[in-house]
């Protein structure tokens, strides 16, 4: 009975202890891979949806993202009334740390205003639909929050805008 208490040596306590922080440890890291898996960190997308005078913008893309994966995101431009030259207006955040892959289709032409890129598209007639895929790869360091809002614009006039920010996680 006296061995059952009797004191365990230093060595033998140092190891359980040892394995009790590993196990924890990967017990952690495993509980962060199945939230990951879950979707809790980032790339679930998101509708957002805006309407003016002339049209209809709807935009699907994620709020949140990890850096150094791809993700994408799809606009959608419903014209009520003619739009002789419609223009897509993209925040800075969009193009903050990030890579452009692509832009389907492609503008009929790209410029600056502001620091927003403007994607210029030919006319829309009432009825007329634009769909454009932006695919995109986010910098491992580009960590933090931005502005990504999205403005459909007639030439310089706004015809409708959806606000938004984007995370960029670690």
């Amino acid at each position: 009975m006296a061995g059952l208490f009797a004191e365990v040596p230093d060595n033998v306590r140092g190891e359980r202890v040892g394995l009790a922080v590993r196990r924890a440890f990967l017990t952690l890291f495993a509980l962060f891979a199945l939230l990951a898996l879950l979707g809790l960190f980032g790339q679930r997308s998101s509708t957002a949806t805006a309407t003016g005078p002339a049209g209809a913008l709807r935009l699907d893309a994620p709020g949140a993202v990890r850096g150094g994966l791809f993700f994408e995101a799809r606009v959608d431009v419903t014209a009520t009334k003619p739009v002789q030259h419609p223009r897509l207006v993209l925040d800075e955040g969009w193009l903050e740390g990030m890579q452009v892959n692509s832009i389907e289709p492609a503008p009929e032409s790209e410029a600056s205003r502001d620091g927003r890129l403007v994607l210029s598209y030919g006319q829309l007639n009432p009825g007329d639909r634009l769909r454009v895929y932006l695919q995109f790869e986010v910098n491992p360091t580009n960590n933090g929050r931005r502005p990504a809002g999205i403005e459909l614009d007639d030439a310089e006039t706004r015809i409708a805008r959806i606000d938004r920010d984007i995370t960029v996680m670690f």
